[in-house]
């Protein structure tokens, strides 16, 4: 792999891309800015939040770059649904798809996604929360919180230094 490249927000996913940056000695690229040091059909490692179900700039990486692997970064408790569903909703098949908790900086967002988070923290807290994922979910998306640690890169680090030249 040449590089790692991201799609970030708020912040959390690029802390990620610059950790992993940090223990494979990849090169790390906005998605916006990879096309300066990138070539047309590079091999890479994407990393992207989720929103809605999408990885965020996925499909344009996947575009013009040979992608390796990618890994989804969002806020929720991941289950046994959660990489099924991201695989679906971002048409990724045989691709490697990891899963990274991020979180919420609900000062970085807009008017419109700082509601739209209250309105589902309203919804998961009406509902009844059905485990400690959700009653925690609650909380972050009103207050805020960071899932961000070195140990969560481990699997993905592992896969990148087996699959580099």
């Amino acid at each position: 792999m040449k590089a790692i490249v991201y799609e970030s927000n708020t912040g959390f996913t690029q802390k990620y891309a610059l950790m992993l940056s940090e223990k494979t000695g990849l090169p790390a690229y906005l998605l916006e800015n990879a096309k300066r040091e990138l070539h047309k059909g590079d091999e890479i490692f994407f990393l992207g939040w989720v929103c809605a179900g999408k990885i965020s700039g996925y499909a344009k990486a996947a575009k013009i770059y040979s992608v390796k692997g990618t890994a989804a970064v969002g806020i929720m408790f991941p289950d046994e649904t959660t990489i099924p569903q991201l695989r679906e909703n971002n048409k990724i098949n045989d691709l490697p798809l990891f899963f990274l908790r991020g979180g919420v900086a609900p000062e970085k967002l807009s008017a419109i996604k700082r509601k739209i988070m209250n309105m589902i923290a309203n919804t998961v807290e009406k509902a009844g929360p059905k485990n400690e994922g959700e009653r925690e979910l609650i909380d972050v998306l009103r207050i805020g919180g960071d899932f961000v640690r070195p140990e969560n890169l481990n699997e993905i680090v592992a896969f990148i230094r087996e699959n580099s030249n």
